[in-house]
């Protein structure tokens, strides 16, 4: 398959800078500072000589009425316009154009702010989105204050406008003042009216266009982004919320009901344990001796298929010179097809699939055909642990493996819809894979592929905790991207492949697809949301709730990591590090789920990527001695 390219981790980058982009200008325009009184230098006019100069708008309700005013006097004015303002108004601001009013700037957010070169070009890029000009016209020169802001009384607001005979006289546009004001200036006999400035504003350039074009729709759709992202966090919420209550409700009645049950006659089958080896020398033989120490009452066969190892795996193994163990070579195939070359050559009609990085306990095989007393299990899933816990990645993985796999069992278990048998330790009716015609190669993830294909085709899915398997982990978190990025991407292919169960009425397409269309894709999708929508309140847009309500919500999640670990026999003590796994970690996984659409939605081929391993899972804590 080939290489995945790196314009999927640009599009990443790339979406999250435009969205952090957009709501970070959004706010920044829709936050109104003081307003700076602007001290230019004062522009001689002849006695009997007025300048009007409005500042302030465009304001919807009072520029119109302003512009009446003037044509009313057969007035020519200046309006110094705000960039927010021009960009919220952009029809106000052509009309003042269009009838002959000549514009200038005075701000971006508000009166007075152009001291910053940002404002200045913000507010430029507004006239060039709305009128397509530029304008030199910058600050208005020191004015005759008209009062407008203190006084209410025509009069006197008149008198203060013609205290100097002359000059540039400051009115405001956002109030109902100005227009009446210039009106009743119109009448006073001896004053004629002029312009501030001749000078004609010159085209914008075409980058100063898309600056503005660009700009103007962060502005305008800045609070739509916001409720889509009040509204992704609210779905996330209510998804976290639901899948604690499941967690706490389903995963507790299932193992509340097992132990009330009376339990069934203790099964023993012959069982074939099938090991698919590619590459696993430092493994190998700390997982078949495992096996091979097993305590089950009946005859356990294990055939280890070496899929073209070049390291001598295949060899380590005949060395051990354990009865009952068999080794298979063949040409390197694949997984699937290593696992069905082991299936072909078993002698047995229950067979246990297990990696060739796991360790069993001595009870596994045992505990593992348990379900099958129930002709109606064709599949059951075991309970597979993290042996390398060591560093606080490796205790991450196990929280996430207690809390998270385990416990998606046991709630999927309960709604008889599991929809992944793990490799690391599974069991399989032969009936069951001969229904489904085998392992298939059609997904990165064959475990979740078959498993969803035995549910569909009729069986039970089963999952037995007590047969407990120590995996190894990644140790690096690259290893850990590659592990993860697979197992999703595989996810989604064989969701995809089994989209038909939803229109079946079995329990994957009534459940299990609906869980892993919610709780595997959707909700690691819009929990980013939060996390995105915490910083912007924390960092941008002084709302500091934002903060308050993640951390309940941590709180919560925390609690429900706990129960897990106590429902799974484990200690509390690992349970420092899952605040610090929802801060760091839980972003990873995000991306890894995100990155897994992206290369779904680009239509590439993602090949199978293997974790380097260190052979140190049989000295691990928590694992069992192998001999």
């Amino acid at each position: 398959m080939t290489r995945t390219p790196r314009l999927h981790w640009i599009s990443i980058l790339v979406g999250l800078l435009v969205l952090m982009g957009v709501v970070s200008f959004h706010a920044y325009a829709a936050l109104r500072p003081e307003a700076v009184p602007h001290e230019g230098e004062r522009r001689e006019l002849p006695a009997g000589t007025l300048a009007l100069a409005f500042h302030g708008g465009p304001d919807p309700k009072w520029t119109p009425r302003t512009l009446d005013r003037l044509r009313e006097a057969g007035i020519k004015a200046t309006f110094y316009v705000t960039g927010a303002q021009v960009t919220r108004h952009p029809d106000v601001t052509r009309r003042v154009v269009a009838e002959g009013h000549r514009i200038g700037l005075d701000g971006f957010r508000t009166e007075g702010d152009l001291g910053d070169p940002l404002n200045l070009a913000l507010a430029q890029a507004a006239l060039a989105d709305a009128l397509g000009v530029h304008t030199a016209l910058v600050g208005a020169p020191r004015e005759v204050d008209s009062g407008d802001r203190e006084y209410q009384d025509i009069g006197t607001l008149v008198r203060m406008s013609l205290q100097d005979g002359k000059g540039v006289v400051r009115l405001h546009d956002d109030g109902s003042l100005g227009g009446d004001i210039a009106r009743e200036l119109a009448k006073q006999p001896g004053y004629r009216f002029v312009l501030v400035s001749d000078e004609v504003p010159e085209q914008a350039s075409a980058r100063e266009r898309f600056t503005g074009a660009v700009t103007a729709w962060s502005q305008r759709n800045g609070g739509v982004v916001l409720v889509l992202f009040g509204t992704a966090i609210g779905i996330a919420a209510l998804l976290g919320l639901l899948r604690t209550l499941m967690q706490l409700g389903l995963a507790h009645t299932d193992r509340r009901i097992r132990r009330e049950q009376e339990p069934p006659p203790w099964v023993a089958p012959p069982v074939s344990v099938v090991v698919p080896a590619y590459n696993e020398a430092l493994n190998i033989a700390a997982t078949v001796r495992s096996i091979a120490a097993n305590n089950h009452l009946a005859d356990v066969e294990v055939i280890v298929v070496d899929d073209g190892s070049s390291d001598g795996t295949g060899d380590i193994t005949e060395e051990l010179d354990l009865p009952g163990v068999t080794v298979l070579r063949q040409e390197n195939q694949g997984k699937p097809a290593a696992l069905n070359a082991g299936i072909r050559a078993a002698r047995h009609d229950v067979l246990v699939l297990v990696d060739g990085d796991t360790i069993f306990e001595p009870e596994t095989v045992g505990q593992l055909v348990q379900p099958f007393a129930d002709n109606e299990v064709g599949a059951v899933s075991g309970n597979a642990k993290v042996g390398n816990r060591q560093g606080i990645l490796g205790r991450w993985q196990h929280l996430e493996y207690c809390a998270g796999s385990n416990l998606d069992r046991q709630i999927l278990h309960a709604l008889r819809c599991i929809p992944t048998v793990p490799g690391a330790v599974g069991a399989f009716r032969r009936a069951a894979l001969t229904d489904v015609g085998g392992v298939s190669d059609d997904t990165l993830a064959e475990d979740t592929d078959l498993t969803m294909a035995v549910t569909r085709a009729g069986w039970r899915v089963a999952y037995r905790p007590e047969a407990k398997a120590w995996t190894e982990a990644p140790v690096s978190v690259r290893g850990l991207f590659r592990q993860r990025y697979r197992w999703s991407y595989g996810t989604f292919q064989a969701m995809w492949k089994h989209r038909g169960a939803l229109k079946e009425k079995g329990p994957m397409g009534r459940f299990g697809l609906l869980y892993l269309l919610a709780f595997h894709l959707l909700l690691p999708l819009l929990a980013p949301v939060m996390d995105l929508l915490v910083l912007y309140g924390f960092l941008v847009a002084d709302a500091p709730l934002g903060l308050i309500v993640w951390a309940v919500f941590l709180l919560i999640q925390t609690a429900s990591a706990g129960y897990a670990l106590r429902l799974d026999g484990e200690s509390l003590k690992p349970l420092w590090a899952y605040p610090l796994q929802q801060v760091v970690y839980r972003q990873l996984m995000y991306v890894v789920v995100i990155q897994s659409l992206i290369t779904a939605l680009h239509g590439t081929q993602l090949r199978w990527m293997s974790v380097q391993r260190t052979g140190k899972l049989a000295d691990a804590p928590g694992t069992v001695p192998v001999t």
